[in-house]
């Protein structure tokens, strides 16, 4: 019997399988490790050794065994023939049944390529990350440590495969593909490691200052990803380049942005100047668009990007990132209408989070699936939009499933849209890497955002330049920051109620109120609730349900176009990325950048009197940096009470010049993370929760809330698809429900509630006494002031 490789393919044409998506993939690579024939015979040399334990007796047996259990057979051998394979090897079937790891094939050609050095092993990095990326093909990078390095526990599993393997036919079979392949007496290596000599590599390690070894590592690792997943995956291997002509951003525009405001003046100007000044730079590796909020900001992102590829980097992709989930799909809608205005296949654009799936009609096969899933989570597209956390995690990574998008990191524009998300204590971090992905891969970064933090200050190039850095905020006047309640006492929920409420009647106005904590947020909304009329109060914060959300907001964006002062009550939540326009925002003392985003839901579209944004001290502050917080205090009193939108870049200059200085310059987070980067604990990288993007202080569970009819036939197909036995159907059925049913599934803190033992491992819990913890206006609530907690 030939061998196989998977359940619908031989060894063979798996092996074919990975060199043509490679010699897809290759061409378009440049960076800097290798030239390109060194690339390709390293690559190809990858692909020989890869599977090689494939061809061992065991693997066939534990392969042909789980086929005949599935009792689906093979695409080539029925299942009475696999089970006549087993009966004629039942010896290598009891070796396997007895040692299962027989059946594994990563380490041993991990260990077997030593031999493309010849039989005495070079004491050098590079040998040893070419056998940790065959090592690890199957699961995550570990710490490149003496313990995750010394053979001799799986000495003898390694020499057992070896002495049944037919090397002359497996290189026979590569030389018929092209592959490189050689093999001699791997026991020579084995017994030849020397503990000393590899631990001298890793401690010559700690006076690394050049991450070269890392982001080798890691883009050869996410080629062989790519085309091991390439082969299993794509169904026409069709990995061909699309057109997007920048001249789309403009055409769109003119159909569809006819408006006589005066502030689309403004917008035209910052994006005439963007475009003109990527033009004229765009052999550099960082810009920036740092515009006033509602100044246009995406279309002129866009453009620029557009503009950079066609001038400077045809063969580059696009990667947009947002800190947020809710603000992909806006922005994705956005440029879906813009690529159907021009006739151009949204099949252009990939959206990459963790709930994107694919539009499928029904007629679509598996295959079609599978195809969108390697393009989009391999960020295969011509552009990819996607979240923060999925950049992050592929350059400070680990998992196979993160690093395998990381090879389309390299030679590429990446847009990273409100980039004052990021932790400023991981800036340097972040500085560091980005430096060398422009260093290695000549990758290309446009921050987008109307609060620029201090980043690579003197490598950035400010598109929006005109005459000075601040005109475009000096020729705004739309709103302005009131600090009046700043300078009173801290003010409970009745006091703020109290105020709110003697203004609104003498003068009713649209009204945004944003809370720090969802327990504050709910107290407010209760004083309020019935001292207007109840048509116009609503309440939004991260306690509700997304059903509820999208329904409540459709509402208050209807109320708004009426011109109704409706008044709304929320957390910040409402600042992600959601686009409505009040009269008078109030908000909670918080860090500058947030209040920034406060001012920008109000006043959009210069339509009215400058909008006030008054700010109030809650005194509900734990979830802040207190840094943060001071620096805001400290930035503020430099200020008049009343600070007009044309003086907001002069004080976020300050804010976050402070924060760099304070925070950002020497932050220990960074330094151990750096650290790690240069002495290659990968692991470390990846996995420790301090160098998370985001993190929790707290335990939370997804609960489902079945709050109507819907919502109960929703869950019960859940159930219905959690049943179906096949793993790879099970999973994918899945995949494709789950928008459907995170509508109803709202995150809950343990301080809220526990679920029972039994389910508390479930990735979405139901609670037949959900009405004890939610309800339709608040969301979940909190019992006592005693276990609430300062979230958001």
């Amino acid at each position: 019997m030939e061998w196989i490789s998977h359940d619908d393919r031989t060894l063979r044409e798996h092996l074919a399988g990975l060199k043509d998506v490679v010699d897809k993939i290759l061409p378009e690579k440049t960076q800097s490790f290798f030239d390109k024939k060194e690339l390709t015979d390293l690559t190809y040399n990858l692909i020989s050794y890869h599977d090689i334990a494939k061809a061992s007796p065991y693997f066939q047996v534990y392969l042909a065994s789980a086929l005949v259990h599935k009792d689906t057979g093979h695409k080539y051998h029925t299942t009475d023939e696999l089970r006549s394979y087993i009966e004629k090897n039942h010896s290598h079937f009891n070796k396997w049944q007895n040692n299962p790891e027989l059946k594994r094939h990563a380490l041993f050609g991990g260990w077997l390529s030593l031999f493309i050095l010849g039989e005495e092993i070079g004491y050098n990095l590079n040998n040893f990350l070419y056998l940790k990326i065959l090592q690890y093909h199957h699961g995550y990078l570990k710490n490149f440590n003496l313990q995750n390095t010394n053979p001799k526990n799986q000495k003898d599993n390694l020499l057992q495969i070896a002495s049944e393997i037919d090397f002359d036919s497996y290189s026979t079979l590569l030389k018929e593909l092209d592959l490189p392949f050689k093999y001699g007496n791997i026991q020579n290596i084995l017994e030849n490691f020397k503990a000393r000599r590899f631990d001298m590599l890793v401690m010559n390690l700690k006076s690394n200052k050049d991450p070269v070894y890392y982001f080798k590592t890691l883009f050869l690792y996410s080629i062989l990803l790519s085309a091991d997943k390439g082969d299993m995956m794509l169904n026409d291997k069709s990995l061909e380049r699309r057109s997007v002509p920048s001249t789309i951003i403009d055409e769109f525009k003119k159909k569809n942005i006819q408006s006589t405001q005066s502030i689309n003046e403004l917008r035209e100007k910052a994006y005439q100047v963007a475009v003109s000044n990527m033009t004229k730079l765009g052999d550099h590796n960082f810009f920036s668009i740092t515009l006033p909020t509602g100044l246009g900001k995406t279309f002129t992102a866009y453009k620029a990007s557009l503009v950079l590829k066609e001038q400077f980097c045809p063969d580059f992709r696009i990667i947009y990132c947002l800190p947020f989930t809710s603000i992909i799909d806006q922005n994705a809608g956005i440029f879906k209408k813009i690529l159907d205005s021009s006739g151009i296949e949204a099949e252009n654009i990939g959206i990459h989070h963790h709930l994107a799936v694919p539009e499928l009609t029904d007629d679509s096969d598996d295959s079609t699936y599978s195809n969108w899933e390697y393009l989009t989570q391999g960020w295969q597209n011509e552009i990819t939009i996607t979240t923060f956390v999925q950049l992050w995690e592929s350059l400070f990574a680990c998992h196979n499933r993160q690093i395998r998008k990381f090879h389309n990191l390299a030679n590429s524009i990446i847009i990273l849209d409100e980039i004052q998300a990021i932790n400023p204590e991981l800036y340097p971090a972040f500085e560091f890497v980005l430096e060398s992905m422009a260093k290695y891969f000549n990758t290309k970064f446009i921050f987008v955002t109307a609060t620029q933090p201090v980043i690579l200050k003197e490598k950035v190039q400010e598109l929006c330049l005109i005459d000075s850095e601040d005109y475009f905020f000096n020729n705004v006047n739309r709103t302005k920051i009131d600090k009046t309640l700043l300078n009173e006492d801290l003010l409970d929920e009745s006091e703020l109620v109290h105020k709110i409420l003697d203004r609104y009647h003498k003068n009713p106005k649209s009204t945004l109120i944003i809370c720090n904590t969802i327990r504050y947020s709910q107290k407010v909304f209760e004083l309020i609730n019935n001292k207007i009329d109840p048509d116009n109060i609503f309440y939004l914060s991260a306690a509700i349900i997304p059903f509820s959300r999208e329904n409540i907001l459709d509402d208050v964006q209807k109320k708004l176009s009426e011109d109704e002062p409706v008044i709304l009550v929320s957390t910040q939540v409402v600042e992600a990325g959601v686009d409505i326009d009040f009269d008078v925002v109030y908000r909670d003392f918080a860090p500058l950048s947030s209040i920034n985003q406060a001012a920008g839901r109000c006043n959009r579209n210069a339509g009215k009197e400058p909008s006030n944004v008054f700010l109030f001290k809650s005194g509900k502050v734990k979830i802040y940096d207190p840094t943060q917080l001071n620096i805001t205090e400290e930035v503020l009193d430099q200020f008049e009470n009343v600070i007009p939108e044309n003086e907001f870049y002069k004080m976020n200059s300050h804010f976050f010049r402070s924060i760099k200085g304070r925070i950002q310059d020497g932050s220990h987070r960074s330094e151990c993370l750096i650290d790690d980067i240069l002495t290659l604990k990968f692991e470390d990288v990846g996995s420790n929760p301090n160098y998370r993007l985001f993190s929790e202080d707290y335990k939370s569970y997804n609960f489902f809330i079945p709050l109507n009819d819907k919502a109960e036939e929703v869950w019960n197909h859940y159930q219905s698809l959690m049943k179906i036995e096949e793993h790879f159907k099970r999973k994918k059925q899945i995949k494709l429900f789950m928008p459907k049913i995170m509508k109803y599934v709202v995150k809950v803190p343990e301080y809220v509630r526990v679920p029972e033992q039994e389910g508390r491992d479930e990735a979405i819990i139901f609670d037949d006494n959900w009405p004890e913890f939610y309800n339709e206006t608040f969301g979940y609530f909190i019992k006592s002031e005693e276990t609430a907690v300062e979230i958001i």
